[in-house]
């Protein structure tokens, strides 16, 4: 049998996930949704292997601690799938719906997303470093302790996630938009967050909060954003005028 197999009928030109176009749509708006056929076949149980394309199907199975080089997702669903600490050299997904996954300890260290959402997943401690995303939702996943470090994106969405010690280091995320999501000592130092919509989110205890130059928040994160701020600037906040041990005291 070839390295490679195709699922599903002969596949149609779609374009390249690779060649990222910033003017193919403004970067600030909300995330394409996917395209996903509703006839999909089930995909046949093979493990994963380099490779591996699934198109037009719909995977379930377990994948668990599953090890390979390049896989391809392209228009299908994964549905119930578990995929705890796999590990994929390539990934390549467009038009995939991630619905109700286990990918906690996932590894995928060269990934680009196109048009993929993700829906009530567990991907605790997942490791996606240098991703490149666009058009990308999350929506009600557990990203606890992911590694997002230097990824780049366009259109990203995290919806009522939680993303508590999340490491976006580096990470270029333009107009991100974390709606209600749980961002406690989430780390962001050199992140590039321009036009990033934070309402909703817990603030108080983010790191590198000095990357926030150019964020949208609600009122209500004014106070506790404001202090992280000063606190990654070396600002004291003192309503003593004198210092201690001032002469003139």
């Amino acid at each position: 049998m070839p390295p490679e197999r195709l699922y599903r009928r002969e596949r149609r030109s779609v374009p390249a996930p690779d060649s990222f176009d910033p003017m193919a749509k403004p970067v600030g708006e909300a995330p394409t949704r996917p395209q996903v056929p509703p006839d999909l076949a089930d995909a046949p149980g093979d493990p994963l292997a380099d490779g591996l394309e699934w198109y037009q199907v719909c995977v379930r199975g377990d994948f668990s601690g599953q090890v390979a080089g390049t896989v391809e997702v392209s228009e299908s669903l994964v549905m119930g799938a578990r995929l705890v600490g796999v590990e994929v050299g390539r990934l390549r997904m467009t038009d995939t719906v991630v619905d109700d996954c286990d990918l906690s300890g996932a590894v995928v260290m060269d990934a680009v997303l196109t048009r993929v959402e993700f829906r009530n997943c567990r991907m605790s401690g997942l490791v996606a470093a240098g991703a490149r995303l666009r058009d990308v939702r999350f929506v009600e996943c557990k990203l606890d302790d992911a590694n997002f470090r230097m990824t780049t994106s366009e259109r990203v969405e995290f919806d009522r996630t939680i993303l508590r010690t999340a490491d976006f280091y580096a990470a270029k995320l333009p107009s991100v938009r974390f709606s209600s999501c749980d961002l406690d000592f989430a780390q962001f130092s050199k992140a590039d967050l321009r036009g990033a919509r934070l309402h909703g989110s817990t603030l108080a205890d983010v790191l590198g909060a000095d990357s926030f130059a150019g964020v949208v928040v609600e009122t209500e994160q004014v106070l506790p954003l404001a202090l992280r701020v000063f606190a990654a600037l070396g600002i004291t906040v003192d309503d003593d005028p004198l210092d201690v041990g001032d002469p003139g005291r």
